[in-house]
């Protein structure tokens, strides 16, 4: 008797452990068309492109996981957080979470949110130094490295710019502007639901 594979495996494999069509195929022995076909019959719907691409990304599932029960000074700092975000974040991708500042401890205050609420993964957590042509790139690095308590190395730079002129810029972007960045559809979509919930979205 022909084998074919069953809709317990199918969706073992394809809802619990979020494997590819090609994947699948692997792991039964089956050609990729089988595997369409069967979940067709068993009424497996299938993935969105989109859904496909984000777990194609995240082989270890969510790199960020959301703290329901938060103390009171948690509660504080995820709407100083949303409040920073709405000022100061970035808002027109669907899956870039980045906040810019000269201050290290408006930077501090949304790495706090990310990593003790959201808790993502800190390795996916990026920083972006933009320094300007009359800043000290070493000197500027250390310092965001001291005042965000990140290794210096890790903080990526660009070319520096053309100074913006005297005044109050100069003591304002003495180390340059960061930039902490985190990437995921879903963390993004999480955090302008909140922010719609707030009315400021």
């Amino acid at each position: 008797m022909v084998r074919i594979p069953t809709e317990l495996e199918l969706r073992k494999l394809y809802l619990e452990r979020k494997q590819s069509l090609s994947e699948i195929s692997k792991t039964l022995g089956f050609k990729t068309h089988k595997i369409i076909y069967w979940m067709s019959k068993y009424g497996i719907a299938r993935r969105r492109q989109s859904e496909a691409n984000y777990i194609k990304a995240n082989p270890d599932g969510e790199p960020f996981c959301i703290k329901r029960r938060l103390t009171r000074d948690e509660v504080k700092l995820k709407y100083l957080a949303l409040g920073l975000y709405w000022g100061e974040g970035n808002k027109t991708t669907n899956y870039a979470i980045r906040v810019t500042n000269s201050d290290p401890g408006v930077i501090k205050q949304f790495m706090r949110y990310l990593k003790n609420i959201c808790q993502v993964r800190e390795n996916k957590l990026c920083f972006y130094l933009q320094t300007f042509k009359d800043n000290d790139l070493v000197v500027a690095r250390e310092y965001w490295g001291e005042k965000l308590e990140i290794l210096p190395e890790i903080i990526h730079t660009a070319k520096p710019i053309h100074s913006m002129g005297k005044g109050t810029y100069k003591k304002i972007c003495k180390y340059g502007v960061m930039t902490i960045g985190f990437f995921n559809t879903h963390l993004k979509s999480y955090i302008m639901d909140e922010l719609g919930k707030l009315g400021m979205k």
